[in-house]
């Protein structure tokens, strides 16, 4: 991850250190939740396990650009996946539901260093790699964490044992770690005095203003909506494969698969949508379309109905990332510190998504979890039209006292 190499290998280098990534992100999304059934682990448990790998997108978000200004993206890229190397080890280890969690939350904190890092770079190199390309980075790890990687996973699980998998991860897993060493130097800071205290303090300070700033407060709620709603379906829908229909752990993974390639096709291949509808409406039609996926799930009686419903799950959840992503880019000024706010705004969904619909299950049945998220959606739905009339209203207002002034200057000359 650098300023000065070669060119040829600098869009091949991060595509392939993000897909080898998004690869073991995957495996460990379909095998985790297996292995801590087999531990006897409770659905609330399960919820936070999951919960615990996005806690630590939210934990890292505002210190990152402090950490990558002040140490460099290479160090803290190496630094956060040979972390993760040592708790892939434990997770070879462990024995119980607890140590899962805490060894999980540790896995997130410690890839959310190394995801952050690896964005900050392809970005600083955008100049050099093409701005058409912007989506490559975010897309080679979502090919290899919802395609590749949950059907290996799948896979894996019939014929090894679940020590075996987390040992064969652990040697995938130092693959990107020395592409970067070796592939990339990173461009040496130019030397100068900054007052590290001032600089945290500032950044703080820019992140409070984009906090209250009402062009990106939906953004923000549909991301962490989003979030919460994605690692919901990728815990609940195995637990409903694997314990309520008694079907394999292969048609689990191709289920998670099937939904994570329909967000990929539409995140692809959407785009000229941003372009000829305004983005509430296509917030909206997210929404629904997110919706009724939802509510067919809530219903899982067979194994086409979870198919189709999980794949127009996918189309919404894409529909919506792509909005969210269209409107980052659309934002003034530094968009680094946006982007930051959007990745916390995921790590809270992560987070809290599991842990809440781990406790509903104990109350409702598994399948009426994916119920509650309707309500939500079509809530927001309807805040983000209600706040583009009122934008529209208040210039129609303005445009009109302007032509009232226009005319009274006419009438007095």
């Amino acid at each position: 991850m650098t300023d000065q190499h070669n060119k040829t290998w600098l869009l091949p280098g991060f595509v392939s250190i993000n897909l080898f990534t998004g690869i073991t992100v995957g495996i460990f999304q379909m095998v985790i939740p297996l292995f801590a059934l087999s531990l006897n682990a409770s659905n609330a448990e399960l919820g936070l396990i999951r919960g615990g790998m996005g806690l630590g997108m939210f934990l890292t978000v505002i210190p990152a650009g402090f950490l990558v200004d002040h140490f460099g993206s290479k160090r803290l890229y190496l630094a956060g996946s040979i972390s993760c190397t040592l708790v892939i080890v434990g997770v070879c280890l462990a024995a119980t539901p607890l140590s899962l969690i805490v060894l999980m939350s540790m896995y997130g904190f410690f890839r959310s260093l190394s995801l952050i890092a690896t964005n900050a770079a392809f970005f600083r190199s955008l100049g050099i790699i093409g701005m058409e390309k912007a989506a490559w980075i975010n897309g080679s790890l979502l090919l290899g964490a919802v395609a590749i990687g949950p059907l290996l996973g799948g896979l894996l699980t019939r014929y090894i044992d679940y020590p075996s998998i987390f040992l064969m991860v652990l040697l995938l897993y130092p693959i990107p770690i020395l592409i970067v060493f070796f592939r990339y130097r990173e461009t040496p800071a130019k030397s100068a005095e900054i007052n590290e205290k001032g600089k945290f303090v500032s950044q703080m300070e820019a992140f409070k203003e984009l906090l209250f700033d009402k062009s990106i407060r939906y953004t923000l709620l549909a991301e962490s909506l989003m979030g919460a709603c994605s690692a919901t379906f990728s815990v609940l829908m195995i637990v409903i494969i694997i314990k309520t229909l008694k079907l394999s752990s292969i048609l689990a993974s191709v289920v998670l698969t099937l939904n994570g390639c329909a967000a990929i096709l539409v995140v692809f291949t959407a785009g000229s949508l941003v372009k000829r509808f305004s983005q509430a409406r296509l917030y909206v039609a997210s929404f629904i379309i997110a919706s009724l996926g939802l509510f067919a799930l809530s219903f899982p009686s067979n194994l086409p109905v979870i198919l189709l419903s999980s794949t127009i799950l996918g189309i919404g959840l894409g529909l919506t990332q792509l909005v969210n992503y269209a409107r980052i880019g659309s934002l003034r000024g530094e968009k680094g510190k946006a982007s930051g706010l959007l990745l916390a705004a995921g790590g809270t969904g992560f987070t809290t998504g599991p842990l809440l619909a781990g406790w509903l299950s104990n109350y409702i049945s598994v399948g009426l979890v994916f119920a509650v998220f309707i309500p939500l959606f079509l809530l927001l739905g309807l805040s983000i039209i209600h706040s583009e009339l009122r934008e529209q209203q208040s210039e129609n207002e303005s445009l009109l006292s302007l032509g009232v002034a226009c005319g009274g200057e006419e009438q007095g000359i």
